[in-house]
């Protein structure tokens, strides 16, 4: 991911890799004055606008199926996000909280996928809560990296993976019984 500003307008650019179950979506998205999670978790529309587009299937990411100016992506849709700056990826609502913070290993499933980092838990460790608590609906694992479950040749790793919630097969916190 790069923030980038658009030439003519100076609104600023977020260039990420956007997964669904079938396909790969490098794209940028326009943020203007928000944190590009806090588009992701805008309820007021199911719908993210992305430019640049470049598609791929997800067990051949280097073979582009094709380009596109513009499209849009239904965000229920989107399993996770690889993007390159934990900045991005922090919403409103994480910088905020007072609460002591730690950051634990994790394991996670979501279609196709198997996702390994660092999840920052806010307050008493909860795994029930952990998904279900919250305005976001994408939330952060730092350090990670995504593997195909089917073509384990096939790795995404950055310095963050944002993990659409509902999109989580298994979820589990390393270290804890």
């Amino acid at each position: 991911m790069s923030l980038q500003t658009t030439s003519r307008l100076r609104i600023p650019i977020v260039t990420a890799d956007f997964f669904t179950s079938t396909h790969r979506f490098s794209a940028s998205v326009a943020v203007g004055s928000r944190r590009f999670t806090d588009v992701l978790n805008d309820r007021i529309s199911d719908y993210l606008e992305i430019r640049n587009i470049y598609v791929s299937r997800i067990d051949r990411p280097g073979e582009i199926l094709g380009t596109y100016k513009l499209a849009s992506l239904i965000k229920a849709h989107i399993t996770f996000i690889v993007i390159a700056s934990e900045s991005s990826a922090q919403s409103q609502e994480q910088q905020y909280k007072t609460f002591t913070r730690r950051a634990e290993d994790v394991f996670l499933t979501v279609s196709s996928f198997e996702i390994q980092g660092k999840l920052e838990i806010v307050g008493k460790f909860d795994l029930k809560a952990i998904l279900a608590t919250g305005t976001t609906t994408f939330m952060s694992i730092i350090g990670a990296q995504a593997v195909n479950a089917n073509h384990p040749d096939v790795t995404f790793a950055a310095p963050v993976i944002l993990v659409n919630k509902k999109a989580v097969e298994f979820f589990s916190v390393l270290g804890h019984e």
